[in-house]
């Protein structure tokens, strides 16, 4: 009998992105003429929970879009995905919206407006328990409130539910808020600003490294570099993600955590782990905007197929 997909809860953001392309981003104070300009459906949290449905999970989605009509599109959006949208509120707040910017060599400037994400309240989380309680992994960001992302997680915890965090857009609060995490994600500025220490002092202290941070694995991405994973009791694993020409970075790292939390659910080895993951990121490069450019299970294992790194083992 074949195992059902993993399930998976996302807590997070649902935006609708309004993006311009332009040959470089603009300098302060300058005036820039686009060559295009397209809307589409974004947010961390609801990239990140396409992502996971695409890489072929089972997938619920919490968080809180606005009463007007983009609110009412992206519910149909995501269900249309096969995402489980009965945990998604409501607000009389807009729903969140990004701006962004990005230009000839795929890199991105963006400026968020939460909306009706910040309106995902604490409170909110307690009706949700029980999805929570029966998920594979819970897999989280910081575009809702920290204490909403915190109950989350205690939530998760409490039940052994594995916890897995990308503490993106970076805060400052993030450590002060004690979030309970198994798997953190971050890219080396990340990895450097959360422990004060430059990524080659923080590759000699694994251990210490972990217990800082408050987690049990901590995945270091590096665009085009070698993903780095950080395990007990000082195992360090390394993954060249495949070389491509990217064109649009926008939701590539989301894509990359979608499809992590996939396949750690699927408890494949963890260097299948992270090539699936650095498979799934790369691919999401080649497509203008963020949900439209997230690959499905199949293009990820074609796209694998056809690019067979030379991986290095642990060390």
């Amino acid at each position: 009998m074949e195992a059902l997909p993993p399930m998976i809860v996302v807590v997070g953001s649902l935006n609708v992105d309004h993006t311009l392309r332009v040959s470089r981003i603009p300098a302060p104070g300058e005036t820039l003429t686009a060559s295009g300009a397209f809307t589409c459906f974004g947010g961390k949290g609801a990239n990140q929970a396409v992502a996971a449905a695409r890489a072929g999970a089972r997938v619920t989605m919490i968080g809180c879009v606005g009463r007007d009509d983009f609110g009412t599109r992206y519910l149909e959006h995501l269900q249309n995905e096969g995402i489980a949208t009965s945990a998604i509120l409501q607000s009389d707040t807009p729903t969140g919206s990004a701006f962004i910017a990005v230009d000839d060599r795929g890199e991105n400037s963006i400026i968020v407006n939460p909306g009706a994400n910040h309106a995902l309240e604490a409170g909110h989380i307690e009706p949700c328990a029980a999805v929570i309680r029966s998920a594979g992994a819970l897999l989280l960001q910081l575009e809702c409130p920290l204490p909403t992302v915190k109950r989350a997680a205690e939530i998760a915890r409490a039940a052994g539910v594995r916890v897995i965090l990308n503490p993106s857009p970076w805060s400052a609060a993030f450590m002060e808020a004690g979030i309970p995490v198994d798997v953190l994600i971050v890219n080396a500025n990340e990895a450097e600003a959360l422990s004060g220490l430059s990524l080659h002092e923080l590759l000699g202290d694994i251990p210490a490294v972990l217990s800082q941070l408050q987690c049990r694995m901590l995945v270091i991405t590096r665009g085009g570099g070698t993903t780095l994973v950080l395990s007990a009791p000082g195992s360090i694993i390394e993954v060249p993600p495949p070389v491509v020409d990217p064109v649009d970075t926008v939701g590539a790292g989301d894509t990359f955590a979608g499809a992590l939390t996939v396949a750690l659910s699927e408890a494949q080895p963890l260097h299948e782990v992270i090539r699936f993951a650095n498979s799934a990121g790369a691919l999401a490069t080649l497509k203008p905007g963020a949900q439209p450019a997230i690959p499905t299970r199949a293009e990820i294992h074609a796209f694998m197929t056809s690019h067979s790194p030379a991986e290095n083992g642990p060390r």
